[in-house]
């Protein structure tokens, strides 16, 4: 049996609590120090929902 190691996990989405991991694409805010999943970035057409700065991907 092999040891599979496990991706890094960066954080959650803010919005919907998807769990986002190093490697994967997602965005952040850096005012409101916030992370977001692609589908949330597209929800809120790629603004903060807080801010409403543009968000930046990662």
């Amino acid at each position: 049996m092999a040891y599979v190691p496990k991706t890094l996990m960066v954080g959650r989405c803010w919005r919907c609590g998807k769990r986002l991991y190093k490697g994967d694409t997602f965005y952040y805010c850096a005012r409101c120090n916030t992370y977001y999943c692609p589908t949330c970035y597209r929800k809120t057409f790629g603004k903060c929902p807080c801010c409403q700065l543009p968000l930046r991907e990662v």
